[in-house]
This record gives C-alpha cells, sequence and structure tokens, in this order.
C-alpha cells in the first residue's frame, strides 16, 4: 500500500471510529473540501454531491448561518482561532450539533494557506448534558455545570484568583488549596510538559490571542491525568489584564485515542505478519494494497507491484482462470481457488487463493488471501508414494503383515502369511488367526489382549512373543507386534500388526545363552588366574629382591676387601654389579607399585589437593633441592577418591618432569584443575627436555623409555602406573609435548557418584 493510501485509510477508519470529519477552505479559490466522514455524519455517501461554499452554509441550520458567518469573518480579520459549535441538517432533515475547530496551514501541494478544520458531532454530549435537568440549570450558575475547571487568573504572574469547586472531583484539591499557593498550578503541572505549558500560554497571553492546549497534571492522588485547557484573553487597553479558562480532564479521551493508534498499529502488523499473502483490488484490476508477504513469495518490490495487476503474478495459462473468479467475486460470490505463483526468478509453486468482494473508499473491491500450499502438495505427494510403498512393502517383506478396521468390520491380510506359514490371506480372518495360535499360549494372548482393548488403557503399541501351528504341522516362534489407533473415548477403531517368524532366532537365542554361561565359567577361572598371578608377582619380588641385596653386599666387600689390589677394570666391573642390582632392585619396586593398584583394601576419602602436593614435595624435597625445582600450584580442589592411588600418580609425574629437565635449565612444574559434569580434569605441565612424537603413546607401556639411549637410571614402569593408576579411578590420560620445550599431561579422575 502507497503511504498516502495507508494515511487515507486510517484517518476514515478514525473519522468512522470517532464520528467525525475533516474539511478545508481555501479562501482564494472559493473551493471547499469534505472528507468522508463528513458525508457519512451527514447522512450522505462519500461525494454523493460536489462540495461548494454555497452547500457548506445550505447545510448549516437556518437560526446559526449568520452567527457563522460572523466568526469566520471574525477569524479571518482579527485571526483569531476557528472555535464554533452549530446545527448542520442532515440529508433525512434532522440535525446533529458540531464542534468546528480550525486552523490555518499551508496547502501541501499548492503551497497556498487554507483554513483546515474538524467537525465533531456532539449531539450525544450535548444530550446527555441537557439530561442533568433543567431544573438543575435554572438554579445553578453556567460555571458550577461545566463538565471542566472554570478558573480565571492574572494574566501576567498566573496567579490563580478564583477556581469552579468541580476543581475537587477532577484533582482532589479543594478549590482553597488551589488559591492558597500562587504557584500552585505551575508546581503541578508534570515535570515534562511544565516549561511547554508556562511558555505556550504565556507567548498567547502576550499576543492576547485566546488558545488551548493539553498537559498533564499531577492529582492529589499521585495520579497523572491530562487537562485540556481552553484559555480566553480578556484585555483592558489593549494590554492583555486577566484569563479565563476551563480545564476539562481528557484523560480518558487521550486513553481512547491512544488505545486507537495502538490498535491501527496492531492491525497493520497482523496485516503484515499474517502466514499468507494478502492483496486488494479494484474491480479492473488495480493492485490497491497489499502486505510483505506477497512481495516475499514472489520476489516483486513494493515499486514493482503498484504497477502490476493480479495477472502479472501468475503464467499465461491461469489468465481466463483469473478473469472467470474475478468476476464471480464481482457477483458477490466468495472464490476458492489454486493457482501457481511464478515468482520474479521464475520459479512457480502452488497457492491456494479465496477471494470476497468489500467496500474500499466507498468503491467496491476485491479482498484475497493466498496460502503457499506447497508443503501440503508434497505432503500429500509423499501420502500417496508412502501408500504405494506400503502396498509394494506387504508384498516384498518376510513379515505376516495384517490391518484390521473395527468400524468398518474390514480385514487386510499380507503374502506373508502364505510364505511364512503357508495359509493363503484370503482363507484367514482373526477367528481363524486365533485358532492357529499354539493351545499352551491361548491363554496368555488372550488375557494380554484382553487388557490392551480395555478403554482405561491408553497403550498404542501391543508387542507379544507366542507360537503359531503352521499349515504343514510344524511349530514356529513368531513375535507378533501391533499398532492400535484409539478414538477420543479410549476405544481402539484400527490396528495395523505384523508377525514375524523368529524360530531361528529363538535356537540362536538358546545356544548363545549357552556360549554366555561357557565364558562365565571362563571369566571365573580367569579371574581366579589373574589373582593367583597378582600374588605370584608379589612374592616373586620380595624373594628376588633378597638375592639382588645379596650381589650388592658382596660387591661392596669385595671392593672394601681387595680395592688396594684391583685394577681400573676391576672396579668398574664392581661398579657396573652394583648399578645392575640397583636398577633391577628399582624395577621390582615398580613392578610391585604396578601390581598393586586396584587391589586395595583402602576406602575413600575427602581430600585435599594442594595438602596432598605439600606431602609430595617433602617426599621429593632432596631432587627439589638439587634441581633448583619450582612446583606450582594454587586453590586445587578438594577430592573424593583414593588418595594413595592420587598420591602415585602425582609422584610419578612430577619425578618424571624433574628426572627430564634441560640442563642448566632449573624446572617449573605448574599444576592446575578444570572441573566438568562428571570428572575433575588435572594438568601437569613441565619446561623440561620435551618427548618425541614417536614415544608418545609407549611411554604408556610397561618398560617402554622416553630417553632408550641415555636414560640408565628409568626403569620404564612409571608413567605405565601413572596409566593404570588413573584408568583405577575412572579417568584417561593424554600427552602434549615438544622436543626443547616442555610437557604436559592431562588426566581426569571421575568425580564419586558419576
Amino acid at each position: 500500500m502507497k503511504n498516502q493510501e495507508k494515511n487515507t485509510f486510517q484517518r476514515n477508519l478514525l473519522e468512522e471510529l470517532t464520528q467525525s470529519g475533516t474539511w478545508e477552505l481555501n479562501l482564494e479559490e472559493k473551493t471547499l473540501f469534505w472528507s468522508p466522514g463528513v458525508f457519512k455524519m451527514l447522512g450522505y455517501s462519500p461525494g454523493e454531491f460536489e462540495v461548494t461554499f454555497e452547500k457548506g452554509l445550505e447545510v448549516i441550520h437556518p437560526d446559526d448561518r449568520q452567527n457563522a458567518l460572523d466568526h469566520m469573518n471574525d477569524v479571518l480579520v482579527n485571526s483569531k482561532e476557528y472555535y464554533l459549535k452549530k446545527r448542520l441538517i442532515k440529508k433525512d432533515g434532522t440535525f446533529i450539533k458540531v464542534l468546528s475547530k480550525a486552523i490555518w496551514t499551508l496547502h501541501p501541494e499548492t503551497g497556498k494557506n487554507v483554513l483546515s478544520g474538524a467537525f465533531q458531532d456532539i449531539t450525544h454530549l450535548l444530550e446527555t448534558q441537557a439530561k442533568l435537568g433543567d431544573e438543575q440549570v435554572k438554579n445553578k450558575s453556567l460555571i458550577e455545570n461545566l463538565d471542566g475547571i472554570f478558573w480565571e487568573a492574572d494574566a501576567t504572574t498566573f496567579e490563580f484568583s478564583f477556581v469552579s469547586p468541580q476543581v475537587e472531583k477532577i484533582t482532589g484539591y479543594t478549590a482553597k488549596e488551589w488559591l492558597g499557593d500562587p504557584q500552585f498550578w505551575k508546581n503541578h503541572i508534570h515535570p515534562e510538559d511544565r516549561d511547554f505549558a508556562i511558555n505556550f500560554c504565556h507567548l498567547k497571553t502576550q499576543k492576547q490571542q485566546d488558545h488551548a492546549f493539553d498537559y498533564r497534571f499531577k492529582t492529589r492522588s499521585g495520579k497523572t491525568i491530562w487537562l485540556n485547557d481552553r484559555v480566553k484573553v480578556i484585555s483592558v487597553a489593549g494590554k492583555a489584564h486577566k484569563l479565563q479558562g476551563l480545564m476539562v480532564d481528557i484523560t480518558r479521551e487521550k486513553e481512547i485515542s491512544r488505545e486507537l493508534n495502538d490498535q491501527i498499529i496492531l492491525n497493520n502488523s497482523l496485516i503484515q505478519n499474517l502466514p499468507g499473502a494478502l492483496f486488494l483490488f479494484s474491480l479492473d484490476g488495480n493492485l490497491l494494497l497489499w502486505n510483505s508477504h506477497l512481495e516475499h513469495i514472489s520476489g516483486f518490490s513494493p515499486e514493482e507491484i503498484q504497477d502490476m495487476s493480479p495477472e502479472h503474478f501468475f503464467h499465461p495459462k491461469f489468465k481466463k482462470a483469473i478473469q472467470k473468479a474475478i468476476k464471480k467475486v464481482g457477483e458477490k460470490k466468495n472464490v476458492e481457488i489454486v493457482l501457481e505463483i511464478y515468482s520474479k526468478t521464475g520459479k512457480s509453486f502452488p497457492v491456494h487463493f479465496s477471494a470476497s468482494l468489500i467496500q474500499y473508499h466507498g468503491n467496491p473491491a476485491i479482498l484475497g488471501i493466498g496460502q503457499d500450499i506447497s508443503e501440503l502438495m508434497e505432503s500429500k505427494r509423499l501420502s500417496a508414494e508412502n501408500f504405494e510403498r506400503y502396498q509394494l512393502a506387504t508384498k516384498a517383506t518376510n513379515d505376516a503383515i495384517w490391518d484390521y478396521d473395527f468400524t468398518q468390520k474390514t480385514t487386510y491380510f499380507g503374502e506373508g502369511f502364505q510364505q511364512l506359514f503357508g495359509y493363503e490371506p484370503a482363507d484367514l480372518s482373526l477367528t481363524k488367526l486365533f485358532e492357529i495360535i499354539h493351545p499352551e499360549d491361548k491363554d496368555r494372548v488372550l488375557e494380554d489382549i484382553s487388557g490392551f482393548m480395555s478403554k482405561k488403557s491408553n497403550l498404542t503399541n501391543w508387542l507379544i512373543e507366542l507360537r503359531i501351528i503352521k499349515k504343514n504341522g510344524e511349530i514356529a516362534y513368531v513375535s507378533c507386534r501391533s499398532f492400535l489407533i484409539r478414538n477420543e473415548e479410549g476405544l481402539i477403531i484400527r490396528t495395523v500388526g505384523s508377525i514375524q517368524d523368529i524360530t531361528n532366532q529363538k535356537e540362536l537365542e538358546w545356544s548363545l545363552r549357552k556360549l554366555n554361561d561357557q565364558l562365565e565359567h571362563k571369566i571365573h577361572e580367569l579371574a581366579i588366574s589373574n589373582e593367583e598371578l597378582q600374588r605370584f608377582a608379589y612374592v616373586a619380588s620380595h624373594d628376588l629382591q633378597e638375592p639382588l641385596r645379596m650381589i650388592s653386599s658382596f660387591m661392596e666387600l669385595l671392593d672394601l676387601k681387595y680395592g688396594n689390589v684391583l685394577d681400573k677394570k676391576a672396579h668398574q666391573y664392581i661398579h657396573f654389579a652394583k648399578n645392575g642390582a640397583m636398577q633391577m632392585q628399582k624395577i621390582i619396586l615398580d613392578l610391585l607399585e604396578h601390581s598393586k593398584i586396584g587391589n586395595t583394601d583402602e576406602k575413600k576419602e575427602s581430600f585435599s589437593t594442594d595438602k596432598l602436593l605439600k606431602q609430595i614435595q617433602l617426599y621429593l624435597k632432596k631432587p627439589i633441592r638439587e634441581s633448583h625445582a619450582t612446583i606450582l600450584f594454587q586453590d586445587l580442589p578438594e577430592i573424593y577418591s583414593y588418595k594413595t592411588t592420587v598420591f602415585q600418580i602425582f609422584l610419578n609425574l612430577l619425578s618424571n618432569s624433574i628426572k627430564y629437565s634441560k640442563p642448566d635449565v632449573p624446572p617449573v612444574i605448574n599444576i592446575s584443575c578444570n572441573e566438568s559434569s562428571d570428572f575433575w580434569v588435572f594438568t601437569v605441565e613441565d619446561n623440561g627436555i620435551g618427548i618425541d612424537p614417536e614415544y608418545w603413546e609407549k611411554v604408556f607401556i610397561m618398560f617402554q623409555k622416553i630417553n632408550p639411549k641415555g636414560d640408565s637410571d628409568s626403569t620404564g614402569i612409571g608413567l605405565a602406573i601413572v596409566k593404570k593408576a588413573v584408568e583405577f579411578l575412572g579417568g584417561q590420560i593424554s600427552l602434549e609435548s615438544k622436543l626443547g620445550e616442555g610437557s604436559k599431561f592431562t588426566f581426569t579422575i571421575r568425580k564419586s557418584g558419576s
């Protein structure tokens, strides 16, 4: 919709809701314009006759015409505000009372001064006021019967000298309170409106011009109301002397105006956000209004659409169908039609259109909504394909398919019944199907079916295993499954199911159960063997240490007693023997540690990781001092685990980092921890010599050394102990390293209960 059309549409809607109309008088050209609202107010159709200045005078009540002319002359000569109540004669001869207001404006096209005004039907308002009673009107002053606060104030200071009793009803303040404070009016104007109200009133007063303005006012209860203040300037000796005015509470009118504006915005938003394309076009095919959805599905811009007709959106083959539909709508019939829209890019898709005849700006027009039904059409196509596949599947499957409709009492049996069990589908029925169930299974099946058939049951999937007697007398084990369709009352109205021959599967299950029993027996034997092997490793390790201690002792005695007679070569052999015995003892001790992991009576406990690392530092005091190592950690968590096992992990990793530090570079080891939902994630990072990528996986294998050529002090078991300990705690360990830069070990410990 063009902006001008949108504004016109909204103005007409507002006029109809507020029972008002606008007019425009060009005195130079002596032309008069009425909006559709004025015609409707007087009972005419919009544009029913040509509006002239003379016609405008004719509709004024004869008793009010002279007053209207005098007031118009006063406005023209003295530049006063046009504000007049008068009666207008309707088409049926009755009259209405209107309030007419106008201001001077510049015509946007001609640039000439015109008097732009509005009529508001106040007949109902005046009739309501009249119902207050003639007696009350006669006995009370006009001021006390006004629907607002009548007041008087000094034209210079704005100090009030009189306010009518209505002030208490409208603002909550008494007249005495109002008059007791010279600044009362100014101080109670809403802060955001105060400067405007005071300055506007002051400016108009200085010009001795009557005026009216709206502003917000704070009542005694703290509520904010809107006041319309209509001010009469009384001059003495050519100077503004006194002000008289009427404050009218227009809060409700403001709310209605805001609500109306919000409603207009909402309606426009609803139109623009409709899931379908909304359009409005005249009977001769000119597009008058459309929403953004039409632009979206067609690909055309608003500028392009405004010059298009409905036919431009479709293939020429639909031209006759479109013309026929337009003609049918013109006959005041609703039309529904499916057409293919061709977008700007040439893409086509089906759209379902519904159209009807409405009045728009006094002329008949076609309002329509188009809904893209591509998905619906595709769904129908897929449904047809799926039905075809279902028919083919019943022929191709190895299962016996059935479909029973309880409402129609119709049954379908697939060809699988003959292939699997030898029964012709044409000879089968539900009764026959129940008869071929093995006698020992019938009661169980019947009981299960009865439970599903109950209205109290909301189950829709039935699965049961049973035996069927085949036509040749053989027994087949089958799995029977069915999908049950229920109505709103819970009754089954249809069931679709299949019977699968699982005889071979049952035989395999029996074989598998036998194999499982054998496997469990083997696992039990293996557990006993592992236990004996661990016991053997422990005993053997202890027994091996005694000969090693003897070798070391005798080498010491040999060196002590005959050292002065042995040559250099003999001393070298003694040294090799002692070192070999020590290295063998280390390997045995590490093997003992490796075998102990996972075989402990230790219980889990909560402990501080920080305190545990401080204990390890004391244990490694000598190598830390000799290497000038720095171990950094802070605010590590308290965890619940096996303390000794965690001790082994950190001890071996820290020993490793100190052992494989760079020459003349003090090792710096940084320990940190992150938390996931199930694990504690620890990182031990050093600045050592690093590990070649070819050893990243091997370092965790027993007897695999990081530096096999020059690492005589390593047993090759330390990191294997770490890996086994981490896995015992339910975690994993990984390595990142760069030669010459250092290594980073990351391991996880499963949280308790995870």
